[in-house]
């Protein structure tokens, strides 16, 4: 009596997680807002960069920013 109560369960779960699956377009969609998030994640990286090598630049001269 035990065994069908559990087959039950386990074809429950199967069908609701089956259900729950993204389908291909919610795959496509969150893989370009991921791309898009890295893109601005890198720029925002390159800018932080820029700014630290110009303030070394400054202050291995002994320039001061105007």
């Amino acid at each position: 009596m035990n065994k069908p109560l559990t087959y039950a369960l386990l074809l429950a779960t199967a069908l609701g997680l089956a259900a729950c699956e993204k389908t291909p377009e919610d795959k496509m969609e969150s893989a370009k807002e991921s791309v898009s998030e890295a893109m601005e994640n890198l720029g925002n990286a390159a800018e932080e960069t820029g700014e630290a090598i110009e303030q070394k630049t400054n202050e291995a001269l002994g320039n001061e920013p105007t």
